[in-house]
């Protein structure tokens, strides 16, 4: 195949057939609109810069410079120790799975039982009618957390179950073919 320079400055094959693919170039958005200085207060314009997941886009996908990519994560930085942008999407959040202990604080299982739950709430004390003291809040709000953690628990040992159950059973039509 001959390849041949057009008078527009093109590259392409010679004949009717497909040439290579030439991304478009990207450029630096600060650098066309001049900006000197990102700030972390405009949380709408560098949340632009934050993928789904909560992390730092990275430069070859949004043609960022590296002078402004620098200041773009500082700023991000910043944003997210203030609370203006979230380290993690709240999805994951929701899910538990990006706590500060880690993945679920990761207590045993055999903690996070049912009579767990029950001496928690053997444990609380009894407040006059309608009152709660600050004990009881923090209390409740522990046996919250513990119940979830045991819903999350039980709710991935169904999911392992069915895993092993799918796999034996892959596994024994294997063996009878």
């Amino acid at each position: 195949m001959v390849i041949r320079e057009s008078n527009s400055g093109k590259r392409g094959p010679a004949r009717g057939g497909r040439g290579r693919y030439t991304a478009k170039k990207k450029v630096c958005r600060f650098c066309v609109d001049k900006v000197k200085e990102i700030s972390y207060k405009d949380s709408l314009k560098i949340g632009r810069y934050i993928t789904d997941r909560g992390k730092i886009e990275p430069r070859r996908r949004t043609g960022t410079c590296a002078r402004h990519q620098r200041a773009l994560a500082e700023a991000i930085k910043r944003a997210r120790h203030i609370a203006l942008l979230p380290f993690v999407a709240q999805h994951i959040q929701s899910s538990g799975g990006a706590t500060p202990g880690g993945l679920m604080n990761r207590r045993p299982i055999r903690d996070i039982r049912k009579d767990t739950i029950e001496e928690i709430k053997q444990a609380t004390p009894v407040a006059a009618e309608g009152e709660k003291t600050a004990e009881t809040k923090e209390i409740e709000a522990e046996l919250e957390t513990v119940e979830t953690k045991a819903k999350v628990v039980e709710v991935n040992e169904v999911k392992a179950e069915k895993e092993e159950a799918a796999t034996e059973e892959t596994e024994e039509k294997k063996e009878g073919k």
